[in-house]
């Protein structure tokens, strides 16, 4: 096979893979037309732009920093899907990626597992949602993909030492929640 046409190959194939994990996606939540436009993008910029990216993953070894351009699809990634479960293989595969050889280069690249990451995007999600919204405490936990209320208020005290509900008196009240729990005026 000449070698162009197995560097398309790859593109459509990586394509595929964005567009089935999206699909996946699709069959557990309602989608907004702008998320819909959103992978049409991804793909249309896959097909075009992924020659790059392919070399850059075919030379990602396991004991290598995750290449920026893939730590921006990683961040991209965990951003849009925060509300749903993500573990290391779904944002692997959405990477094309081995999940063992993301997981290293990840940490390598940032200092933090993915998991780790995936639940400090959550909590500074509960907290803005906390401070600026009026949802309830159980929706923002749906929101920032916790199964429950409790799980969200397990997840603050364990990172911040403090309840989802003291967190948000606290802001209401022009206070900062420190991470001891103690309120903090501005």
């Amino acid at each position: 096979m000449d070698t162009r046409n197995g560097v398309a190959l790859e593109r459509v194939e990586h394509a595929l893979g964005l567009l089935r994990a999206h699909l996946a996606e699709r069959a557990t939540h309602r989608w907004s037309d702008d998320r819909v436009d959103q992978l049409a993008k991804t793909i249309a910029g896959c097909l075009r732009h992924g020659t790059a990216e392919i070399r850059l993953r075919s030379t990602l070894r396991r004991d290598c920093k995750l290449p920026r351009i893939l730590l921006r699809s990683t961040i991209r990634f965990v951003k849009d899907n925060l509300e749903s479960k993500l573990g290391w293989d779904e944002i692997a595969a959405a990477l094309d990626l081995d999940p063992i050889t993301f997981g290293s280069a990840f940490r390598l690249a940032t200092g933090m597992t993915p998991r780790r990451y995936v639940i400090r995007c959550r909590i500074r999600k509960a907290m803005w949602l906390l401070s600026s919204e009026t949802m309830t405490l159980a929706d923002i936990a749906l929101a920032v993909g916790c199964s429950c209320q409790s799980h969200l208020t397990t997840m603050f005290r364990k990172h911040l030492g403090t309840t989802p509900g003291a967190f948000r008196r606290a802001a209401r009240n022009g206070g900062l929640v420190s991470s001891c729990g103690a309120t903090v005026m501005r």
